[in-house]
């Protein structure tokens, strides 16, 4: 009996050695026979990803650093095809895949054995633009705490406020550290500062209770805006340049005509006012962001309040996309929520073990097409995420917490302020 067991067993290691090696000549063959790939369509490629990524999934998380949602979506539903590749971007998926054979790489692929996923392809860094690492310029912004910076819709210029009251321009072009003008007027703390979209007007809020407009061109201020009873945290134009909204933590948001320097109109939100957006430079639209946890509805042409959205903590900042059809808040609960705007419905949650959110006025902010997501940390770093729910990168620099981050609209370039006077530019050369 010990016999035959031992020449069964002899018999079946001689049969997968020679199974094996018929599947190394059948490898060699299929190496051999097939031509090259993925040689068209690269553009296809970065535009399906670029959609692909704007798609929520009910796929589980794999590591701390996705999003709660974690889509690991495969472009095409569910295969990138051959046509979908050029070669340096099949170069880039092999590096990610571990795979350094390209005929090896085609017949594995060709036989559906791989899928290269979003996952893969972030890896090798085919999300679009690469992240503004490199430290272009550091410099002293503020006599104490920065608490806000902005990008000029038009100049290579940031615009930062801090507690001594001042907002100061300062010119990324020239690379000047001393700055451009300092714009006064103010008796408190700023909070906010922003530009209408034509960068020739410079709106900034106060913790003195006022807002204010000052004209780029000369540096004048133009306008004092009274009338709150609290400080106020945000400002935007609204049917620019007549009109200006502010929200205050006194609970109400408040319309002012720039043309009678008067308020026109008063919404009780019932709740302080953090932050807020409009929609389009008519501002058909109001979003405001609360300490009472919610995010708001206001269109101000039928006066009618959309539905509002609970969020699990309260809220310090929101930020818009480019096409006002997704909207990030950043979350007191250490989480940044990314929200389409069409549904109204939060679509991903983006975190890590190592993210904090600084302070109540914690400033988030979108790149300029929409698909990367920074905010400053209470422990001096930044953190940047693509929409797909991968942390990036972090970027270093600053010794204290990080209050506010500003993407540029037209370079790739991060400016960012926090608790020291500094203010860091990073750039991606």
């Amino acid at each position: 009996m010990d016999e035959n067991r031992c020449l069964v067993e002899r018999l079946m290691r001689h049969k997968s050695k020679d199974a094996d090696k018929l599947n190394e000549e059948n490898e060699s063959i299929i190496r051999k026979r097939l031509p090259s790939i993925f040689r068209k369509r690269s553009a296809k490629l970065k535009r399906d990803l670029e959609d692909a990524v704007r798609e929520p999934s009910n796929s589980a998380p794999t590591s701390g650093n996705r999003n709660s949602t974690s889509p690991a979506q495969f472009v095409g539903g569910g295969m990138i095809t051959d046509d979908d590749f050029d070669e340096a971007t099949i170069n880039g998926a092999m590096e990610a895949i571990g795979i350094d054979d390209t005929e090896y790489f085609n017949a594995r692929f060709t036989a559906g054995e791989l899928r290269p996923s979003l996952d893969a392809l972030k890896a090798s860094g085919y999300l679009g633009q690469a992240n503004p690492t490199k430290i272009l310029m550091k410099f002293e912004a503020h006599e104490n705490e920065s608490h806000a910076v902005r990008w000029s819709p038009v100049e290579r210029m940031v615009a930062t406020g801090g507690a001594d009251r001042k907002v100061k321009l300062w010119d990324i072009g020239k690379n000047s550290t001393e700055p451009r003008a300092v714009l006064s007027g103010s008796s408190a703390g700023i909070n906010s500062v922003d530009f209408d979209s034509t960068g020739a007007y410079i709106l900034g809020t106060s913790n003195d209770y006022g807002a204010r407009v000052w004209t780029v061109m000369d540096n004048r201020l133009r306008h004092t805006l009274t009338g709150h009873s609290g400080k106020v945290m945000a400002a935007k134009y609204v049917q620019e340049p007549i009109k200006v909204v502010t929200g205050s933590h006194d609970r109400t948001l408040k319309i002012w005509d720039l043309r009678s320097i008067a308020c026109i109109e008063t919404k009780f939100a019932g709740s302080s006012c953090n932050d807020l957006v409009t929609t389009d430079s008519l501002g058909s639209t109001i979003i405001s962001g609360h300490y009472d946890k919610k995010i708001r509805f206001w269109d101000i042409r039928t006066e009618k309040q959309a539905d509002d959205v609970l969020m699990p903590a309260k809220i310090t900042s929101l930020d818009l996309s480019k096409d006002c059809n997704y909207l990030i808040c950043s979350v007191r609960d250490d989480t940044i929520k990314l929200l389409d705007l069409r549904k109204n419905q939060v679509i991903s949650t983006f975190t890590n073990e190592h993210f904090k959110i600084s302070c109540d006025f914690a400033r988030a902010s979108f790149n300029s097409n929409g698909l990367k997501i920074a905010c400053g940390s209470a422990d001096g770093a930044i953190y940047i995420w693509n929409v797909n729910g991968f942390l990036e990168t972090t970027l270093k620099g600053h010794s204290t917490a990080v209050n506010a981050v500003s993407w540029s609209p037209n370079h790739n370039e991060l400016a960012s302020v926090g608790k020291s006077k500094r203010c860091i530019i990073y750039s991606d050369s």
